[in-house]
């Protein structure tokens, strides 16, 4: 028997969240990317972007400028990547949308350059 695990963003902790507003909230990633790794979740359980109504794709890009702002408070950045994995291909892991605002510092990669192409190994 495969018991299903429950998701892991659906029933979030108060002391996890870090910002919210009426459709969405934001936590730390728990298998941060670099320090200051945010994620920003819908609160209704949908697979991915294409699942949001427009009022939540409007709330999540909203937390994402709060999460920008934590961010700078405590850890000062140089730049960003914000991505949304749409499917496992994509490498999204967990089958509920949620938003990366991933922090990026002088130093943290040895190549700069070529922008999300880099996605996609040889192209």
């Amino acid at each position: 028997m495969n018991p299903i695990k429950p998701c892991p963003f659906c029933s979030p902790q108060q002391s996890d969240i870090i910002a919210k507003n009426e459709l969405c909230y934001a936590r730390w990633d728990r298998f941060p990317v670099s320090r200051g790794h945010a994620l920003v979740i819908p609160f209704r359980h949908v697979p991915d972007l294409f699942s949001l109504t427009l009022k939540e794709r409007c709330a999540l890009l909203a937390l994402a400028d709060d999460c920008k702002s934590a961010i700078e408070a405590q850890y000062s950045p140089a730049g960003y990547n914000v991505g949304i994995n749409v499917g496992r291909i994509a490498g999204q892991s967990v089958m509920h949308c949620h938003c990366h605002v991933i922090p990026r510092y002088p130093g943290d990669t040895g190549h700069i350059g070529g922008g999300i192409r880099g996605v996609v190994p040889k192209r």
